[in-house]
């Protein structure tokens, strides 16, 4: 948005004009934003009951969508296999904000199908099953706001990194277009089910930069030890997705178990070990920003990496979706 004696044009989203308004002081660290430049809105215009309606009006799209018909005929062919694990835990990791910072409609509606989808999936699960899933979410870009609305929708909120640890052998974890490094700390312990970048987008990505190899490790164990679905595109907001479901007579992902071998043993042990720095890391941050400045949900981003051909980019046509 061009600025001008410092004011800035801004797209009022209720009246439909044009205003100039001060240029808002925050101290939100712009470094810390995304490489779509989203950051934590340091002024959200929508209340919960706007998110709603914004999400109600996303819901009712997927729900007439090919996209989910597709979808749900996959799923209900995963479950048809008697070897794969229960599910009791879904762990929605990194929708994105539904108030976005820089205004983008693209980003907002991106934010929205991907919730909708996420609790369309859970919804088939559970009706599937005699349980209750238990759903949390997590996204370091969440206002005070976004959080209060996911609560309504029956949401357990995460402050991040705190859904990590969370993942166990029965969860499904489902994170679309994140970076590898938080791939690699959510699947510290491998999931009963896991949607989200594939295996072939990513050797891409460590065939260009292989220093990054080690991050790959969870995933490409995935890739050959558990059943791979195509998960549907929809106008890129799930582009280079697949669906992974681990095999019942899989041995879980746990360090020492007899069907683990010795070098297995050696990476689940470094994964953990770098999975704990990680965390550690990510809290003295957080504290280190307390000290200094109010609390925004940027000091507590994982480091980024870079990201697949056809994630970030492909998910946002204009600014992200």
């Amino acid at each position: 948005m061009p600025q001008q004696d410092g004011e800035w044009s801004q797209v009022s989203r209720k009246r439909g004009r044009i205003r100039n308004v001060p240029k808002p002081k925050t101290d939100v660290d712009e470094s810390n934003e995304n490489e779509l430049r989203i950051r934590p809105n340091p002024n959200p215009e929508f209340t919960v009951s706007d998110i709603h309606k914004h999400h109600s009006t996303a819901r009712q799209e997927w729900q007439i969508s090919d996209c989910w018909k597709t979808l749900k005929n996959l799923l209900a062919t995963a479950r048809s296999e008697s070897n794969h694990p229960p599910i009791t835990k879904a762990i929605c990791f990194g929708p994105g904000p539904y108030d976005p910072s820089n205004g983008s409609f693209a980003a907002r509606r991106t934010a929205h199908m991907q919730t909708a989808a996420f609790c369309a999936i859970v919804d088939f699960l559970e009706s599937q099953c005699d349980h209750k899933i238990k759903r949390v979410i997590q996204e370091p870009m969440f206002t005070q706001i976004d959080k209060d609305f996911c609560v309504e929708l029956g949401f357990e909120v995460a402050d991040t990194p705190d859904a990590f640890p969370m993942v166990d052998e029965h969860t499904l974890v489902y994170g679309i277009h994140m970076e590898l490094r938080t791939y690699y700390l959510a699947l510290a312990t491998l999931p009963a089910a896991f949607i989200g970048g594939g295996l072939e987008e990513w050797e891409k990505v460590v065939d260009f930069d292989p220093s990054l190899y080690e991050f790959i490790g969870p995933i490409s164990k995935m890739d050959t030890t558990y059943t791979k679905y195509p998960f549907p595109d929809m106008n890129f907001i799930f582009s280079s997705t697949t669906m992974y479901w681990r095999k019942g007579d899989d041995a879980p992902n746990i360090p020492g178990s007899p069907k683990t071998s010795l070098q297995e043993t050696s990476q689940a042990s470094k994964q953990t070990s770098d999975v704990t720095e990680a965390l550690e890391g990510l809290k003295l941050s957080e504290q280190a920003s307390e000290e200094k400045e109010p609390d925004t949900e940027s000091s507590k981003h994982p480091e980024q990496l870079v990201e697949p051909n056809g994630c970030r980019e492909p998910k946002l046509p204009t600014t992200e979706e």
